[in-house]
Order: C-alpha cells, then sequence, then structure tokens
C-alpha cells in the first residue's frame, strides 16, 4: 500500500513541469482541485500540463483503485436519470442514448446496441447519467430556490455535491478532449487526464465529499472500478473514445459532416479550429450510449455536445 503523503511529493515534483510550454486555464468539468492544493496552481486562472512518468501513472492508478474500492459509490437507490428525448428514436418512455447515427459510429468497428429497455439499472445510469444522490431535493427546485439554495450552501462539503448532474462518460469524454487539445496527446489511460485535470487531488486530499464525488465521477455503474477509456472493441462497462478533424471525418471515413459544419458555424467557428471527440460506452452486452463533443482548439468555452 502507497502512502498518500508519498503520492504528493510524486505529484508535487510534476506539478510544475509544462509540457511542451504549453500553460492550460484551469476549466474544470466535473473536478476542481480543493483549497489545500494550491501548489498545483500557477494562479487562480492557470494549471501546468504535468508529465508523470509510466511508473507514476501505475503507482497512481493503483492507488485511485484502492480508494475506490474502500469508498462506497454514493449512488440513489432509485435513480432519476438524465433523459432527454430525441424524436423519432425512442424507446417506450425512454430517450435515445445513440448519438452518433449509423454512418458516424463508422469510425469505430461494429459493436451492436443495447436498447433501454432492455438495460439494468446500472446501464441506463451508464448511458444518460443521473441526478446525485445528495442532490434529488435541489433539482425539483425552481432556478431562484436553487439559486438561494446554493448562496447558503457555497462550499461543496455544505451542498453534498459538486454538480447536480453525474454522467461519467460525458464528462470523460469532455475532458479527455480538453486534454487532448492542451497536449496534443490522445490518453490512452484515464488516470493521465484525471490526474490533469485535478481529480487525483480531490480524491487523495479532499473532504469526504469531494472523495467520493470525484470518484463516482470517473466510475462505471456497471464495473464499480474506474472507467477504462480505450477500447475500440467491446469491453464490458468501459468506453472508447477517439478525435477527428471535419476533414479526416469525411476523407478517412466518408462521414456527412453537415449537422457539425451547421453546429461550427453557428458557434463562429472555421473548419480549421474545429475538433471533434466521438465516443461510445459499453455495457454488458453491447453498447448503451454514443455520443460527440465539438470544441474549439483556440476557445475552450466555444463548442457543443450532443445529450
Amino acid at each position: 500500500m502507497i502512502s498518500d503523503s508519498r503520492f504528493n511529493k510524486m505529484l508535487g515534483r510534476s506539478a510544475f513541469s509544462v509540457f511542451a510550454g504549453l500553460v492550460i486555464a484551469f476549466i474544470i468539468y466535473g473536478c476542481t482541485a480543493p483549497s489545500s492544493t494550491e501548489d498545483a496552481l500557477l494562479d487562480t486562472n492557470t494549471r501546468t500540463v504535468a508529465d508523470l512518468t509510466n511508473e507514476d501513472l501505475d503507482a497512481l492508478e493503483n492507488r485511485l483503485r484502492e480508494i475506490r474500492s474502500q469508498t462506497l459509490p454514493s449512488y440513489p437507490d432509485n435513480p432519476i436519470l438524465l433523459v432527454k428525448s430525441d424524436w423519432p428514436f425512442e424507446w417506450k418512455g425512454y430517450g435515445n442514448p445513440f448519438q452518433l447515427r449509423p454512418y458516424e459510429e463508422k469510425v469505430f468497428p461494429k459493436v451492436e446496441h443495447q436498447i433501454p429497455p432492455e438495460m439494468t439499472t446500472e446501464e441506463l445510469m451508464l448511458a444518460f447519467g443521473w441526478v446525485h444522490k445528495n442532490a434529488e431535493d435541489y433539482y425539483k427546485l425552481s432556478p431562484e430556490e436553487r439559486l438561494e439554495f446554493e448562496k447558503k450552501h457555497p462550499q461543496i462539503e455544505d451542498r453534498g455535491f459538486w454538480s447536480f448532474q453525474v454522467h461519467p462518460s460525458k464528462e470523460i469524454a469532455k475532458n479527455w478532449l480538453d486534454y487532448y487539445i492542451a497536449t496534443g496527446k490522445k490518453a490512452e489511460r484515464l488516470v493521465e487526464v484525471a490526474h490533469w485535470r485535478g481529480c487525483d487531488k480531490l480524491i487523495l486530499e479532499g473532504t469526504p465529499v469531494e472523495r467520493s464525488d470525484a470518484l463516482d465521477r470517473i466510475t462505471s455503474p456497471v464495473t464499480g472500478d474506474l472507467m477504462e477509456i480505450n477500447h475500440p472493441q467491446f469491453s464490458a462497462g468501459n468506453m472508447h473514445i477517439d478525435a477527428f478533424t471535419l476533414q479526416e471525418l469525411k476523407d478517412d471515413f466518408g462521414v456527412d459532416v453537415s449537422k457539425f459544419d451547421e453546429v461550427r458555424i453557428h458557434q463562429g467557428l472555421t473548419e480549421e479550429d474545429t475538433v471533434i471527440a466521438f465516443y461510445r460506452v459499453y455495457g454488458t452486452k453491447g453498447t448503451v450510449k454514443t455520443g460527440w463533443i465539438l470544441r474549439s482548439r483556440d476557445n475552450q468555452y466555444v463548442g457543443s455536445e450532443s445529450f
């Protein structure tokens, strides 16, 4: 067993190393560093891209898995799914978790879909996301009531959650794309992105609520373990992510990119400034979700994503 103090030293020695001289804005989707990790920040708005060795990553991943095994997930008994309809692709009251059209899925090897009526609760959570167990009352409030609640409970520990929405596959894919744009590296391991985003700091140094919340956002409800992100072929409970330019989608896979052109034009992006991540997630028998995230290379605040 490796102590957290050893990890703090390991992470500290690389916290200020800059990958290829690049400094990126410290904007968080699903993870943020607690106040105890100010040494990992250049200032309130920036964070360096740390470059851990493979040995460091192995040790960090093992430690995060160990903590995951010791920390019960904060899953609701009857989860409120974040279902959004996408007519006409619906199944008896369920929305459509498959946001890549069949011709877009050609970028990946063929894996059959599991349709929502045939999914377990854990698979539905993975496909649609859910309302955080501690945020179900908050979720039912009006916008005005939510604002008042947030004023009275400004800290994560007071609220009991970071965000009321928990959607591991989408959050992981978005963070993965941000990491790729910042570093030029297509991460094959979740631990690379989790460290870069500061999720590891929350898990190693955060409060109990921060630790639990951060773990649940990088865990597969199907496996109960940290998500694995580099599986182009079926792997139960895990996922696959890749990124493309519009030209690559057209030339290499014959994808009709007209809908993405509409999105980027609406966002005021050029084709050269646009990058798209496609991802899919597996249940116990097949694919339970597909999705896409479109983002500007130059402006992290500009982009769009599927449900």
